[in-house]
């Protein structure tokens, strides 16, 4: 198997995609966007993963030491779709990492490929990665990619739970103010960098639970999670924005220790010329 790296957390933010939800409704350009949107949202019509546009890749870069060392949006507001694919796959190829995310099986990588399709964007190291028995794409195996929604509800024969859900479950703020729902009237005025924090708060969220499921796993040791934890309040404590430090108070507060203290360097690398070069 080929050597993995280290784990990258992520997440997606979607819309429909009007012009394939056009098509496979059968529906032509004279009934308005916002009729389409009332359709889907009534779950009348459901949206198909392989009808959705991506609008924001978030992720999570974790070192082997448990220490994070990066947490953002990929590329920047004004990239397109296609690039913020190819970028999310260019991280999966130079840094092969192991891929943790919350029904990312289910959704997230099947909605990265198919729109990497669309894109004609070439990704052969996703299929490449783990092979031949510890693929990205292998379901009952936790080597490459661990999907925590369908892990933890032992693959659907206890009741799936919402990242949310899961997140009350161990103390974890989760969703603070916007939910997946608000991102088609938050993309229509435009205001993408809320999106973009609410996928980093996702990626945020699910790297805290993985953690307490390596934990469990008996994957790292106390001093791992230790340094995970502390490097996560390091982060926090750097953010501007007043959400960030909404997230930490609440989740400081239920924690059953209190936390040593670390400074955040924003110039902590990946690797290849640091965090935010690689992510763009």
């Amino acid at each position: 198997m080929n050597q993995l790296s280290g784990i990258f957390v992520f997440d997606i933010e979607t819309i429909p995609d009007l012009e394939t939800v056009r098509r496979a409704w059968n529906v032509d350009a004279t009934v308005l966007d916002n009729s389409l949107r009332d359709q889907w949202a009534s779950e009348e019509r459901p949206i198909k993963p392989a009808w959705q546009q991506i609008v924001a890749i978030a992720g999570a870069w974790i070192e082997p030491n448990g220490a994070l060392r990066y947490l953002g949006a990929l590329g920047s507001e004004n990239d397109s779709e296609a690039a913020l694919v190819r970028i999310f796959f260019q991280v999966v190829a130079r840094h092969r990492p192991r891929l943790v995310g919350w029904n990312s099986g289910g959704f997230d990588l099947p909605v990265l490929v198919y729109r990497a399709m669309v894109h004609r964007i070439p990704a052969p190291a996703f299929y490449q990665i783990g092979e031949p028995y510890h693929s990205y794409r292998k379901r009952f195996d936790e080597e490459s990619h661990i999907d925590l929604m369908d892990v933890l509800s032992f693959y659907g024969a206890s009741p799936r739970l919402k990242l949310d859900e899961m997140a009350q479950v161990l103390g974890i703020p989760g969703k603070l103010g916007v939910d997946g729902g608000q991102v088609w009237d938050l993309y229509q005025s435009g205001d993408l960098a809320t999106i973009r924090r609410y996928c980093m708060t996702d990626v945020l969220t699910t790297a805290l639970i993985y953690s307490r499921y390596a934990e469990h796993r008996g994957w790292c040791s106390a001093d791992q999670v230790t340094t995970f934890e502390q490097s996560v309040v390091a982060w926090l404590e750097a953010q501007d924005d007043p959400i960030w430090a909404r997230f930490l108070d609440q989740w400081t507060a239920r924690l059953p220790q209190v936390l040593g203290r670390q400074s955040w360097d924003d110039g902590q690398a990946l690797s290849d010329g640091g965090a935010d070069t690689m992510m763009r």
